[in-house]
């Protein structure tokens, strides 16, 4: 039963001009919680890859190289660099099918832009990529269809629940023609503008289905 579950032990993104870290998630050692090594091996990460590996799509698995006796598993694009580093002994297709679902499931949320600004204005969906992907080192899902379908479903019930509070607050809000009108009528525009948005969202889903 062992041999079923995959591991890995992180996720890294690097700036492709200068190597710096845009992102990074360790899971168990010797990296986890041990900032100075982690710093130093996205150094050796970046020195070795940066001239040597091909710029592209990993959808054919991605670049594999060893780091430091890890397996590595690569996609560089000229501003961005992702990595997914894994034990020697892991299955190099395993490692390389979480590159894969990172890849296609992020591409999906910034249409394919994998520049930096794109990437730090949707952080918090690449977090949730990974999350979705990797719980504390196991491998869980490398379907990419499935956690966009997941991040898809988080932004309809939090968008329902935005547009509750606003029509609760618009119908609690005095009326008139002052501060609190123009308020009111602040609060119906956005209300309107967040309906049409989840409506327009949903329809685009299901047609995509």
């Amino acid at each position: 039963m062992t041999d079923l579950i995959h591991r890995i032990q992180g996720i890294v993104l690097l700036d492709g001009e200068n190597g710096k870290r845009l992102f990074a998630k360790y899971y168990g050692e010797p990296f986890e919680g041990v900032l100075e090594k982690q710093r130093a091996f996205e150094e050796k990460l970046y020195a070795k890859t940066h001239n040597g590996g091909s710029i592209g799509s990993p959808k054919d698995g991605g670049d594999i190289t060893l780091v430091d006796a890890h397996t590595v598993v690569f996609r560089l694009d000229p501003e961005i660099h992702m990595y997914v580093v894994g034990s020697v002994n892991e299955n190099e297709i395993m490692i390389s099918s979480v590159l894969v679902c990172l890849e296609n499931t992020l591409g999906a949320q910034i249409d394919n832009r994998f520049e930096k600004r794109e990437l730090l204005e949707n952080f918090d969906v690449l977090t949730l990529i990974v999350d979705e992907m990797i719980d504390d080192g196991i491998i869980l899902q490398d379907n990419p269809a499935e956690i966009n379908q997941l991040l898809s479903d988080r932004r309809t019930k939090s968008g329902n629940l935005d547009l509750q509070a606003l029509k609760k607050l618009v119908k609690k809000s005095p009326q008139g023609d002052g501060k609190e009108g123009r308020f009111v009528t602040m609060a119906k525009r956005a209300a309107e503008k967040l309906e049409k948005k989840i409506s327009g969202g949903n329809d685009h889903d299901s047609s995509e289905n």
